[in-house]
């Protein structure tokens, strides 16, 4: 589950900010940003990140910097992980506003659809939000 903490709007585009409640096994493809610089903060759980060609282990309490340009990509490791990502500038929390299930009461997913990394990657084109992915 994702939570969009900070948005551009409220930054003046400075930044934004999301939160991921991460479940062992939960990842991203390899990816290139081309408009903004992440920050991964590890709040508990354990994350295997790569960038570029360095991957280490972060776990809680751990901060890795990801520059734009650099062809990164994470994977869960523990059973569950708190994960913060910062983004410089802001912008690219509209991937999980405008692509993501709503989880209040209620809400479901369509029926039929499920997220994957096809749509991951589907609804980053759709919004335009300079990803290259596969780097």
């Amino acid at each position: 589950m994702v939570t969009v903490k900070l948005t551009a709007e409220q930054t003046r585009g400075a930044m934004g900010m999301t939160h991921f409640a991460a479940k062992l096994g939960e990842r991203s493809p390899s990816h290139i940003h081309t408009l903004e610089d992440e920050i991964f903060m590890i709040g508990s759980g354990g994350v295997r990140a790569t960038v570029g060609d360095r991957t280490e282990l972060l776990e809680g309490g751990s901060v890795l910097f990801l520059p734009r340009g650099i062809p990164h990509s994470y994977l869960v490791e523990s059973e569950t992980a708190d994960l913060y990502v910062l983004t410089c500038p802001g912008g690219f929390e509209r991937f999980f506003l405008d692509g993501g299930y709503p989880v209040h009461m209620g809400a479901a997913a369509p029926v039929g659809d499920r997220w994957s990394v096809e749509r991951t990657q589907e609804v980053a084109e759709k919004l335009g939000l300079g990803i290259i992915w596969g780097s």
